[in-house]
């Protein structure tokens, strides 16, 4: 029965009544006497038929459970960059100490959050203006560690944020400032080595009429377009490169400065005569395409000489969260051509740091534009606002980030998200670990499954055993085991909640306890490469009890 004859129905019952009680009670009659009785009956008969056809019209018409509707969860992706950055005023200035021991248990209890956030990649900044939060060959340590530019701090802030990550089983990803030569409106001291700021004044960025740019309170930069620049950052990439046992190199401010357009950055005399040199400038670019190729040949040199060392190297960009639409963009503005990057091969990861809100709008345009880029087949993760943003917000933008079909966000910046938050993240975002995406570009060959692999089951421990995968490709090697667990006898390895346990690759053994887990389970086991690359899956058989 539709509504509409419902309706009806119950409109022709009471029309009916409203006719009786006129016929039998005219206004002037008072005493009702034995009519009383009928009006009873049909007013009964009424209502009763009125109940009747309300019951079946709730049953016809009753809406899906709220269970279906609302509670039902979406699983989170099994491949998902999730990561967090941490600057150099986080772990130092924002302390108010040059103390050693309370930066290191500030950085370790800020890396245990992010682990328990189930974040799997830590962006720490070891280059601000042209100085080293590391032991550096080329340039001097910060003053920021010991108040005093150039003095050794007593510690190694990059050494042991890469060992604590790994202990972790977090990637550490190496963050530096490209171009920025120095922040300040004085001069960097005295330092061995000099700051490269006072040994190379030549090196600056100048207007449109050669001066070169004065110091103030931000960042005063090198010249893109001056191959000396170019190589002495290159050779800063390949030194902590060859030193530590990083995952990426990340590049911040690559690009020119601030209202280049508006001040000429950069017409130094280097970079004016390459421009009108026919050796230097074969294709007679104009003036913004050739700025916009210097950065784009600094990254090309730098990731080939890179690669030529550690091929699995992930190298990523911060850019500006506005690619090349109308107002402050990287592409416009600073010369930043990031679809150019991606188009040679030039980059691994993209991070746009989208820092807009949503409730305009702002933040899902961005996303989307970024989105709709052609022939990009690196991964684009989101970069998050989280020291701007209510934090209600930025869970929200992780779910838009996830519905345009981004690969993961970044969260700027560590020192903006509390402990509370963080557990939030985890409780409705991030409830299983996650992979970052894989780079399968790097390696010709993927990685092989694991081989022997058995589980062990009694009544107090489950344990797994394997023997380790074969690597063809020099230069990779095994990063993590993965192990799901499926009710069934297959399973979805790109469903989150499918993730049973994330191994790091130096073992081929892992124990839990049997209360904490259903034993009934189905298990399977894939190796990831250095570049999160994926074997094959294998099935643990039963094995025996030695």
């Amino acid at each position: 029965m539709s509504k509409f004859e419902i309706m009806n129905s119950i409109y022709q019952i009471l029309s009916r009544a409203l006719h009786f009680i006129r016929k039998k009670f005219p206004k002037h009659l008072i005493k009702l006497e034995k009519n009383t009785i009928e009006l009873i009956k049909y007013l009964a008969i009424g209502l009763g038929t009125i109940l009747i056809i309300l019951i079946i019209f709730a049953i016809v018409e009753r809406p899906a459970p709220i269970e279906e509707k609302v509670l039902k969860m979406v699983s989170p992706l099994s491949r998902e960059l999730r990561g967090v950055w941490m600057s150099r005023f986080d772990y130092t200035q924002s302390l108010n100490t040059t103390d050693p021991k309370i930066i290191q248990n500030y950085i370790r209890k800020q890396f245990q959050l992010v682990k328990a956030a189930n974040c799997n990649t830590v962006f720490f900044q070891v280059r601000g203006a042209a100085d080293a939060f590391y032991h550096s060959s080329y340039e001097p340590w910060s003053f920021m560690l010991s108040e005093t530019s150039g003095e050794d701090p007593g510690w190694d802030p990059l050494q042991f944020a890469v060992s604590t990550a790994h202990e972790l089983n977090l990637e550490l990803h190496a963050w530096i400032n490209t171009f920025p030569a120095w922040r300040g409106k004085s001069a960097p001291g005295p330092s061995s080595p000099s700051h490269p700021y006072n040994l190379h004044p030549d090196w600056l960025v100048c207007d449109e009429n050669g001066y070169p740019m004065e110091l103030f309170s931000h960042y005063v930069g090198f010249s893109p377009g001056n191959p000396e620049v170019r190589k002495h950052i290159k050779n800063v990439c390949m030194d902590i490169c060859s030193k530590y046992d990083i995952d990426g190199i990340h590049f911040d401010y690559i690009r020119y400065p601030e209202r280049a357009d508006q001040n000429g950055y950069s017409h130094d005399p280097v970079s004016v005569a390459l421009f009108n040199s026919p050796h230097s400038n074969p294709l007679r670019l104009n003036w913004d395409d050739w700025q916009r190729e210097q950065i784009t040949t600094f990254l090309a040199e730098t990731y080939n000489a890179l690669m030529s060392i550690k091929p699995w190297l992930t190298v990523s960009a911060a850019v500006i969260g506005n690619y090349n639409q109308p107002g402050w963009s990287g592409y416009k503005k600073a010369y930043q051509d990031v679809a150019r990057w991606a188009e040679i091969d030039k980059i691994d990861l993209i991070i746009p740091m989208t820092y807009r809100s949503r409730s305009s709008g702002g933040f899902q345009k961005l996303i989307q534009n970024w989105k709709n880029l052609p022939n990009i087949d690196q991964p684009i993760a989101a970069g998050l606002g989280a020291y701007t943003l209510p934090f209600d917000e930025v869970l929200e933008e992780i779910q838009d980030s996830r519905d345009i079909g981004l690969n993961g966000v970044v969260f700027f910046a560590v020192s903006s998200v509390d402990s509370l938050q963080w557990n939030s993240v985890r409780t409705t975002k991030f409830q299983y670990p996650a992979l970052p995406p894989a780079l399968p570009w790097k390696f010709e060959n993927p990685p092989s499954a694991p081989d022997s692999c058995i589980v062990l089951k009694d009544s107090l421990n489950l344990v797994f055993r394997w023997k380790k995968a074969i690597l063809l490709d020099k230069g990779n090697f095994i990063r993590n085991y993965v192990i799901y667990s499926s009710a069934e006898n297959e399973v979805d390895v790109s469903d989150g909640s499918s993730i049973f346990s994330i191994i790091p690759g130096k073992f081929s053994y892992f124990q839990t306890k049997t209360d904490t887990i259903n034993i009934h389970q189905q298990y399977f086991i894939s190796a990831i490469d250095a570049a999160n690359n994926e074997s094959g899956l294998v099935r643990f058989s039963p094995g025996t009890s030695e």
